[in-house]
């Protein structure tokens, strides 16, 4: 199966902001600037069915000989050679062969411990890092154990300038675990379908058959993906549609020949397009409108619970906007 967004959360640091995603599938599916692995001490050759053969399958590189550098007390970098999936390759000791019957929760919390001080003392320019869901391999922690454990490290983070933490499950039937416990920790709902959120999500499965743009195609394709995972969330919708709103944003400025300050909020940005969009398309503008709003409640207070009607709407709106962004962007290349 593809590798599968199911699931993210917003959390403010003093660097502006981190986003969790959480994914089911092949974690070098996804491009990232840090990539952290995981293994017994001294045993990171690339042995088949684990990451490590994964990465020796992918890119030829094999650490096994290589006592790379640590940087703390199990947390070890290796220099590796450029690649299509990383930038940057860590790996962190779970514990000993020897030791691994004595595996505990205890054991876990120290070593995510020590992971979220190397996040909130990394200071280099990389802006994401990917992590396995630690634990669930031949340690044997349950999913339950392993999403709460890192869920909260990455609530504990401050003063990280990491923009992106993703979480990846190797197994797809673990979703809806891992969404139930989620959910249960961050004071959310799951969904419950009716016949205007399921028309929203079938109408966004349409527009992803189209001839779009990649990126169109990956917004919808994770909207897709977040809107019918098993105990999905509504609130992952509000985040969802600011992130876009931020991004499409950006696009919009490029056609539109602008050029936003460094920093600039999503209400100057929005506020500098005013103009233009609504001179093109005036619901367009309302449509950005909308998902600021929700975005906004969704990410800053708490408790604060999307109903279905809200969750339509935002799936409207980024239906609605992708459809006027790939208009603009045909007239735009064939203009040129």
């Amino acid at each position: 199966m593809k590798t599968t967004l199911f699931n993210l959360h917003e959390i403010p640091t003093q660097s502006g902001g981190l986003i969790i995603e959480f994914y089911a599938g092949n974690i070098f599916d996804i491009y990232t600037d840090i990539l952290l692995l995981s293994a017994f001490k001294n045993s990171h050759y690339p042995t088949p069915n684990t990451t490590w053969g994964e990465l020796y399958n992918r890119t030829g590189i094999n650490v096994g000989d290589d006592i790379g550098k640590y940087i703390s007390e199990n947390i070890i970098y290796f220099s590796t050679r450029r690649n299509d999936y990383f930038d940057q390759l860590f790996s962190i000791d779970l514990t000993t062969i020897r030791k691994r019957s004595a595996f505990t929760d205890a054991t876990m919390l120290m070593r995510y411990k020590e992971l979220a001080n190397f996040i909130e003392t990394y200071n280099n320019n990389d802006e994401s890092i990917s992590i396995p869901l630690l634990g669930t391999g031949k340690q044997g922690l349950s999913y339950e154990s392993a999403i709460e454990g890192i869920l909260n490290m990455c609530l504990s983070l401050n003063k990280t300038k990491i923009k992106t933490i993703r979480i990846f499950a190797y197994s797809f039937e673990s979703i809806g675990i891992l969404n139930r416990k989620i959910n249960q920790m961050l004071s959310r709902h799951s969904i419950i379908n009716n016949n205007l959120l399921s028309a929203s999500i079938e109408e966004a499965k349409e527009m992803a058959k189209c001839a779009y743009s990649i990126a169109s195609l990956k917004v919808l394709n994770d909207l897709i993906s977040i809107s019918t995972s098993n105990n999905a969330s509504l609130n992952i919708l509000g985040i969802t549609g600011r992130r876009f709103a931020e991004k499409i944003s950006s696009d919009f400025a490029c056609i539109y020949g602008l050029e936003f300050l460094p920093n600039s909020t999503l209400e100057l940005k929005i506020k500098e397009l005013n103009m233009h969009i609504r001179n093109d398309r005036p619901y367009v503008f309302s449509y950005l409108r909308l998902l600021q709003s929700y975005g906004n409640q969704t990410a800053h207070y708490n408790p604060f619970e999307l109903n279905n009607q809200d969750a339509a709407a935002i799936i409207i709106a980024i239906v609605r906007i992708i459809d006027f962004y790939e208009s603009k962007l045909n007239l735009s290349i064939t203009e040129h």
